[in-house]
């Protein structure tokens, strides 16, 4: 795709609703239960965050504002830090990898020790975590903030160093510790020889989307790559070269029914696109090109041409095999937490932020950036002893690409659409396109991860 280029009246549309995005901080937080109102808390604690991607730097800078008397301290391996959200952009060809990477050590808070390593196992009866190589790790307040890890290996005949040969796919493959996204890079290159093959087909490629039964990170990311990519192909094939099937194990494309249902619409204009609902993928035979999936206790198969695949999703090791797991039901292995305060259910100096607490499809950037609003408030309530009663509503958002150049700005609970601006949220617009793609990488670095957003 040739080079976009902003015009001085679309670069003051972008100022305008960045500045509003800033002024608005979502209308939530209108409500006196959600009010970023409560005074730091002043005693002297030893605060202990586990994890430093996006959710761990948040935490880390809210809490050095909930008590700035504190000692804090960060536990991460990461060096440098990924923006994860931008790869879809790298995948499609669109921007290059080093946009969205930043040392860790320039996104930490001042005065936040920065402990280098891996966190392996959790005590919090006595209130210890353990680490590779400092070993027992003493805190008075615990915040988790570890996130999730892909799981390739779950897919019968599939390994991550698969991702980007035999025409297979994957824009969620990266190495947050290295900090680089080889899914990205890799998914760009398979689409290349997609355009390629698609240029020459004697008959329209097959190509397939999968996502699995479990929870999945950024939440429309897969099903935006399908329609960028089918944008592009427009543009040069008329969409007569390339079919899309895109195979789900959820019963909707997005968790809120008012947004599955305007996605359904979407898809719906293309006569190109399928949508197989319920169908979790179990196998895949690289060699044969050919996919299994399970629907309850029937097994079916799709033959293709180039696959990209959403990995399965599962709580680091550290957490599942820990006293802070949930134990059973959909969210088994995941961080127990209340929902609203977001402290664990049992151990009342222990905190949960991000893709790690055990809350459904609250699996964003979106998502760590309001929960670490409530942990500012709760954090310095519980250092004063006082009751939490500042309250997590569910929120998170799924920013959709439908077209190039257009997305479906999502903003949802499991309720109901929590719209930060007075638009119609459920119509496709330019503006959050370049708001996507031009303003949320620098918002992303320069504000929310110093907690100013």
């Amino acid at each position: 795709m040739k080079k976009e280029y902003l015009n001085r009246r679309e670069a003051l549309k972008i100022m305008s609703v960045a500045s509003g995005m800033l002024l608005s901080a979502h209308s939530v937080f209108a409500d006196e239960n959600n009010l970023l109102s409560r005074p730091a808390s002043h005693k002297k604690a030893r605060i202990v965050i586990a994890g430093g991607g996006t959710a761990g730097i948040i935490a880390a800078a809210r809490a050095r504002r909930s008590a700035p008397n504190a000692q804090i301290v960060l536990i991460s391996p990461n060096e440098l830090h990924l923006y994860q959200s931008g790869q879809l952009f790298v995948a499609a060809g669109l921007e290059k990898e080093q946009k969205y990477l930043r040392k860790s050590v320039d996104l930490l808070p001042e005065n936040v020790t920065w402990l280098k390593e891996k966190v392996i196992s959790f005590d919090p009866k006595h209130n210890t975590l353990k680490t590779e190589k400092s070993g027992e790790v003493f805190y008075d307040i615990l915040i988790v903030a570890l996130g999730g890890e892909y799981d390739y290996s779950a897919i019968e005949g599939l390994s991550a160093d698969m991702i980007g040969k035999k025409e297979i796919a994957s824009v969620y493959l990266n190495d947050t510790i290295k900090g680089t996204a080889r899914g990205a890079k890799s998914t760009n290159a398979v689409f290349d020889k997609m355009l390629h093959s698609a240029k020459f087909a004697k008959k329209p490629l097959r190509v397939l989307f999968t996502e699995p039964n479990t929870p999945v990170k950024g939440a429309g990311t897969s099903l935006s790559l399908l329609f960028l990519y089918n944008s592009f192909l427009k543009k040069i094939f008329a969409n007569k070269n390339v079919h899309f099937t895109f195979v789900t194990a959820d019963t909707k494309l997005l968790s809120l029914k008012s947004f599955d249902e305007v996605l359904r619409k979407e898809v719906n204009k293309h006569k190109n696109i399928d949508i197989v609902y319920e169908h979790d993928i179990i196998a895949i035979d690289s060699d044969k090109k050919r996919a299994y999936f399970k629907n309850r206790d029937e097994k079916k198969e799709f033959e293709y041409d180039y696959i990209h695949i959403v990995p399965p999703l599962k709580a680091v090791k550290a957490i599942r095999e820990s006293s802070l797991a949930i134990l059973k039901g959909s969210q088994k292995g995941w961080m127990e937490v209340d929902e609203k305060t977001l402290r664990h259910k049992i151990y009342e100096n222990v905190f949960g932020i991000g893709d790690i607490v055990g809350l459904g499809d609250k699996k964003s950037g979106a998502a760590a950036q309001h929960q670490g609003i409530i942990l500012q408030d709760n954090i310095a309530a519980a250092l004063e002893g006082d009751k939490l009663k500042y309250s997590y509503d569910g929120y998170t958002a799924s920013p959709i690409v439908t077209s190039y150049g257009k997305v479906l700005l999502a903003e949802y609970n499991e309720k109901k659409p929590l719209a930060t601006f007075i638009l119609n949220p459920y119509e496709s617009r330019r503006i959050w396109w370049y708001l996507q793609r031009y303003f949320m990488p620098w918002a992303y670095f320069n504000l929310l991860m110093r907690g100013m957003m």
